[in-house]
């Protein structure tokens, strides 16, 4: 043990610097094997699960450098059958056939199995910064799967500078993140393929047969459009809050399942049973705004203001009025079809211009300047607790997201939290809190009870930056409302410096001397969504990519099945 510990350092930092250095593989393997957790204090022990963390990426690469390499060998070949139809193989692959193999010995599904052929043969070939950086415990598995699964069928001028975008940043982002930083990274690579990518998805759409659970239960998987999803859950969040501010003393997540099961089971319209004095909390099918302030669907649709022409999947029999606060950012550039830049969908994360354009036709728009311009109210000071309109705007447009480490909750979905206490507990010794943008963020429920009710606490040091310290001691900034990683103060010297700031985009691959370039550069933007805002942003235009051919459809990955963001 005494190898591994620096005797030049203090005491406390010891153990932190000798996980952080010793190298991943079987010296960091001894050195985990030689520690009793008994006798490490907190902090060290969220250290040492770090130290684990990098053994099972170690761990994984070495698992698909073999998957590969059987699936190479000879014996994986299929085997050719006299008796089957001339003209007529059995679809077998060397492949497949090590994946079944690999399925039985590993106790693990073919599909995953197949998975892990497809990482070790991309990890050693256009992908091997990313197994290397695997290799080395600087990336999570879940991270580097990710990063196969997405770019594992693109070409290698693609998948190239997306893998150079998304590497430096994946060692301080978590698993959602890195999703977001690659489709974002796609969008500026590849934008003229953007429609195919997305039309050869929609194409997969699906609801998943029922999968049975303990006691009697069942789960069932969607996978749709993202504005679809998003629009759905806005509307399930919005009826089930409507339904227990009117006093229904189910939870949220049962409200918002049994108004799904009603709403496709019964069909039943809103309007029939809201005539006969039916609360909205026992309307089937009832999917109120968040506020519950829209007019019911047969008035909305007979007003001055009803839509002329129908959408897809709109106006069908047995469905209900979709619209829903759907929060978009469109950059003014991409608006005005100056060029493609992509777009935000509040909740989901990067979408490209052509789907960001149609979500915009028919929106309520709001256009979003400086403070100094719109004459926000940013303080009341101790004039009042609950913030006004204006202010709470300003903050969750600021923010985006719960404002904890990682945590992906919409900000529109999270309480805006004073940081300084509004009524301190008697025994705190810091002065009450003002109503401020410098003291106000959302927080998702699950952290703001973290956050009074267990020994987390948490700091802004200036608007719009969050420094959260856990129990162990750990601290850890945030800034939701950019594309800054989160910052780790308190961990081993190398992660205290800040991590890399959003990197340039990546570059276009090269144009023929004929190709024009194409974008105009734009000086200011405005945003806008339907019945939403969004924040300003003006990228930098670059030369379009060179046609190529379309995409070929995806090959199914093995789902890691992240858990929803709330």
């Amino acid at each position: 043990m005494a190898e591994f510990l620096d005797p030049g350092l203090p005491r406390s930092e010891r153990l932190t610097e000798a996980l952080d250095r010793t190298p991943t593989g079987v010296p960091l393997a001894r050195l985990l094997g030689a520690l009793d957790p008994r006798s490490l204090d907190d902090f060290d022990l969220a250290e040492v699960a770090a130290g684990f963390t990098r053994m099972s990426g170690w761990a994984h690469a070495g698992l698909a450098a073999v998957a590969v390499e059987l699936a190479r060998r000879q014996g994986m070949g299929p085997r050719l059958d006299p008796r089957a139809p001339r003209g007529r193989g059995s679809g077998l692959t060397s492949q497949r056939v090590a994946a079944m193999t690999l399925s039985a010995r590993l106790k693990r599904s073919p599909q995953d199995t197949a998975a892990l052929i497809r990482e070790g043969a991309d990890f050693a070939g256009a992908l091997a910064e990313t197994g290397a950086a695997l290799r080395q415990g600087r990336i999570s598995v879940p991270a580097a799967r990710v990063i196969a699964a997405r770019l594992g069928d693109q070409v290698a001028w693609v998948s190239g500078p997306v893998q150079d975008y998304v590497l430096p940043r994946a060692p301080h982002s978590t698993v959602a993140q890195v999703r977001v930083d690659l489709e974002r990274a796609l969008l500026r690579v590849d934008p003229e393929h953007a429609q195919d990518r997305r039309d050869t998805a929609r194409a997969a759409r699906r609801v998943t047969h029922p999968r049975a659970l303990p006691d009697q239960m069942a789960e069932m998987h969607l996978v749709l459009p993202a504005e679809h999803a998003i629009g759905i859950d806005t509307a399930l969040h919005g009826a089930a809050r409507s339904a227990r501010a009117a006093g229904d003393p189910r939870t949220l997540d049962q409200l918002r399942t049994d108004t799904l099961v009603d709403c496709v089971l019964t069909g039943t319209p809103a309007t029939a049973l809201a005539a006969a004095g039916a609360s909205p909390a026992a309307t089937p099918g009832y999917l109120p705004g968040p506020r519950d302030t829209e007019a019911p669907p047969s008035e909305a649709a007979s007003g001055a203001d009803a839509p002329t022409s129908t959408p897809s999947g709109v106006g069908r029999a047995g469905t209900r009025d979709p619209r829903t606060h759907v929060l978009v950012t469109v950059p003014l550039s991409t608006l005005i079809g100056r060029d493609d830049s992509p777009a935000d969908l509040a909740g989901f994360g990067p979408i490209d211009a052509t789907t960001a354009r149609a979500l915009a036709q028919g929106g309520v728009w709001r256009r979003l300047v400086t403070d100094d311009l719109s004459g926000t109210v940013l303080d009341v000071g101790r004039t009042t607790y609950r913030p006004p309109a204006a202010l709470a705007d300003h903050v969750r447009h600021r923010d985006r997201t719960c404002t904890f480490p990682g945590c992906p909750v919409p900000a529109h979905h999270c309480d805006l939290d004073h940081t300084e206490d509004w009524a301190p507990a008697p025994d705190d010794p810091h002065p009450p809190g003002t109503t401020s943008h410098t003291n106000l963020g959302p927080t998702c429920p699950r952290h703001h009870r973290a956050k009074h009710h267990a020994r987390f606490t948490l700091q802004q040091p200036e608007p719009g930056t969050h420094d959260w310290t856990d129990p162990t001691g750990h601290t850890y900034r945030t800034r939701p409302g950019t594309d800054h990683p989160t910052q780790h103060l308190t961990g081993p010297r190398r992660l205290r410096t800040p991590p890399p700031d959003t990197p340039p985009d990546p570059p276009a691959p090269a144009i023929s001397p004929d190709t024009p370039p194409s974008g105009v550069p734009s000086d200011s933007s405005t945003s806008g969504a339907p019945r939403g805002a969004a924040a300003p942003h003006t990228p930098a235009p670059r030369p379009p990519a060179p046609r190529s051919p379309a995409p070929r459809p995806p090959a199914p990955h093995a789902s890691d099945d992240d858990p929803p963001p709330y």
